[in-house]
């Protein structure tokens, strides 16, 4: 490194940040700065640093207990370490969080790539690069300067002995203190680091201003409840997200020499970059003909004839049965249930509705090795395994709820243990089912911040919960930003996962019917206020970064039944069965390349890692389709380029866009590399434009 920097001995510790929130914390929310898991009392047993609030809004005070008090703080998120950062840049006191050595201005959100160090920091978190100096590089190492690899200047794991000088809280079979969980800072006074540093192998992980794209920030370091030792590999945050408060997780502060200056961090690659990273495209397969087959479906608990006559008359083509007649209990109920299930596939095909059958509780059988319950299983499949109507099977909702996710051994081996379950149930179906082409699935919620890459190698393909935004809030509860993030997840995580796993198909985003009215606590839920235009840009935008088909939540689900949204999700379906042909022909390989001047990224006030513009090329028989999603507040004079098509001549013609009633003139520019040029026109932030072009003028 080409700079000189301190880092702290220590962790923040509890103490330190009572401290800090006596300051600066006398009005602050809960989930804030300071947040109810930190105290046993409000929130049960557990790793905590006992931090505890009493008082009013405006006087709030906070005290932590004794044998807390020079333990690691824990239960502070990344957003909450800057601020830290910038009270200790501003000079403590009544310093303010939320400028100096990071610009923050009130951003609360889940995103935050643009919050990075700024010129002149005097203190901050680390990047990767300096925790990883600190921790094992040792200009003083026997036979000459180089790395440990553990950061007790060693390259054996550390044990957990006081008086050893390779000791760290680690996990070794067991908690180190099952009452405290952590060790007091400098517990082991003689496992110091290479620059005199204490705990970096154990205690809690450690923030580090490292970017995972699209936008989980790094951890390092080993904890109380990891193995590891602090090894000097990343910690596989697959989990946390820069608002994210975990009980393992904590902080160490570095800062600048005085009179040297310490260089602000590179910033990451633009979205535009992130974008154009191409996106596999593995349609879904129908079992029937062994073609791309586009869903339309719904999700229905307890869905019945009835249910699937008003799927049909809404214009899908697929339903993810909950509640199938599948989990059965004895002999006699796997006969009722096999014959139940026909006679609703044989609805379905009468009315052209394809059904992804949930078997959401199998795993368990296949866990515990019960082999008659998995007997029942298999006559379940074998008595419904020929049937045309029949898409797959489901094998799970939302598994990150089930399993949980976390960074230390026990949640790790939690997650692994239901992984395992799932791998046996979808090896038996397949076994027992024979058609390759039947595909497994998951529903994901949490996705990015879960322990959803977990479960990607044993299902086929997944679907992913989306929310919309009201287009008048910047910040939509806790879920506000979910709806874009999830795009600035397709472009990086979601390619990266296809990527690894050759077998995946895409996935396909699950439409939450979020309105103005929704509230987390409210007894009508997600499903009041349906919003339109906002549910059909999540459909469109999705689809330009590379998901594949659309599911709607959710029916018969024991509240009452929308026939608002059950109309509008009628009306989104009816327009995409225009489309339907184009996607199943030419969704894989895009007919045409699609060029334009909006890749950057000019929006704040939902995510700052997705392009102003996406878009997506398709191609039928008689027409070119561009569906172009607006992703900023104003694009005044959008200008785009089509190169490739193969029209029947180089006459003008016009392009309308569908159910809108508008449209343009497109021409042909010989003197720009041949080139169709649509005439400019403006954009803003949720507007989806479908262009229809005619082959022939």
């Amino acid at each position: 490194m080409a700079y000189r920097f301190r880092i702290a001995r220590h962790e923040v510790t509890a103490a330190q940040w009572v401290d800090f929130l006596g300051h600066v914390g006398r009005s602050e929310p809960d989930g804030g700065l300071w947040n109810n898991d930190m105290d046993r009392e409000r929130s049960g047993d557990g790793p905590r640093c006992q931090i505890g609030r009493s008082g009013d809004p405006g006087a709030f005070r906070y005290a932590v207990d004794r044998d807390w008090a020079d333990r690691p703080v824990t239960h502070v998120s990344f957003l909450d370490a800057c601020r830290f950062c910038n009270w200790l840049h501003n000079g403590q006191g009544d310093g303010d969080t939320e400028t100096g050595a990071y610009t923050l201005a009130g951003y609360r959100g889940t995103d935050g790539r643009r919050v990075r160090r700024n010129p002149g920091a005097r203190f901050f978190i680390p990047t990767d690069d300096e925790w990883y100096k600190a921790a094992y590089f040792d200009p003083h190492k026997p036979g000459g300067p180089g790395y440990w690899r553990y950061p007790t200047r060693a390259d054996e794991p550390p044990g957990r002995d006081p008086a050893s000088s390779n000791a760290a809280n680690v996990h070794a079979g067991d908690l180190l203190d099952p009452v405290h969980f952590t060790t007091p800072v400098g517990h082991f006074p003689r496992a110091i680091g290479p620059w005199g540093t204490f705990d970096q192998a154990g205690n809690v992980f450690e923030w580090t201003d490292g970017l995972e794209p699209p936008f989980l920030r790094t951890l390092r370091g080993g904890a109380f409840d990891a193995d590891d030792g602090g090894i000097h590999l990343p910690v596989r945050n697959t989990a946390l997200s820069q608002i994210s408060d975990a009980p393992d997780v904590g902080i160490r502060v570095a800062a600048a020499i005085e009179g040297e200056e310490v260089p602000a961090p590179p910033a990451p690659a633009d979205a535009a970059s992130a974008g154009e990273r191409p996106f596999p495209r593995r349609p879904w397969i129908d079992p029937l003909s062994g073609r791309p087959f586009f869903p339309l479906a719904w999700f229905s608990y307890a869905s019945d004839e009835r249910d699937l006559d008003e799927l049909a008359e809404g214009g899908a083509n697929m339903v993810l049965f909950v509640n199938a007649p599948a989990d059965v209990d004895s002999d006699e109920q796997a006969d009722a249930n096999i014959a139940a299930m026909r006679r609703y596939l044989d609805h379905a095909r009468r009315r052209e509705i394809r059904v992804l059958a949930q078997v959401g509780g199998w795993h368990s059988a296949h866990m515990r090795g019960d082999e008659a319950e998995i007997a029942r299983q298999r006559r379940w499949v074998e008595g419904v395994r020929d049937h045309p109507a029949l898409f797959g099977y489901q094998l799970y909702d939302e598994p990150e709820y089930r399993a949980g996710f976390g960074l230390g051994v026990e949640a790790r081996r939690n997650v692994a243990d239901f992984v395992a379950g799932l791998r046996a149930t979808r090896d038996s179906i397949r076994r027992w089912d024979g058609e390759p082409r039947r595909m497994t699935s998951v529903v994901f919620n949490l996705v990015p911040l879960s322990s959803w890459t977990d479960y990607l190698p044993v299902v086929d393909t997944f679907q992913v919960d989306r929310y919309p935004l009201d287009r008048e809030q910047a910040y939509f509860g806790h879920r506000g930003d979910w709806g874009p993030l999830i795009m600035a997840w397709s472009m990086g995580h979601a390619v990266r996962a296809l990527d690894d796993h050759p077998h995946l198909r895409n996935p396909s985003p699950c439409m939450q019917g979020v309105g103005s009215e929704h509230t987390e606590g409210g007894t009508l839920g997600l499903w009041r206020n349906p919003l339109y235009d906002e549910t059909r840009y999540m459909a469109y935008s999705s689809l330009t970064v590379g998901a594949w088909g659309i599911f709607h939540w959710i029916r018969a689900f024991g509240r009452p039944d929308n026939p608002a949204i059950a109309a509008d999700v009628g009306r989104l379906y009816r327009e995409l069965r225009t489309l339907l042909p184009a996607l199943e022909a030419g969704w894989e390989r895009p007919p045409f390349e699609i060029l334009h001047d909006h890749g950057g990224v000019t929006r704040t006030f939902l995510t700052d890692s997705v392009p102003d513009l996406t878009t997506l090329a398709l191609e039928d028989d008689d027409h070119y389709w561009l569906v172009a999603c607006g992703n900023a507040p104003l694009l005044p004079d959008v200008r785009l380029r089509l190169r490739g098509l193969r029209c029947e001549s180089t006459a003008p013609r016009t392009a309308e866009v569908l159910s809108e009633g508008w449209s343009r003139s497109l021409r042909f520019d010989d003197d720009d590399g041949g080139e169709w040029v649509l005439e400019p026109h403006a954009m803003r932030f949720g507007d989806v434009n479908v262009w229809r072009i005619p082959k022939r003028p």
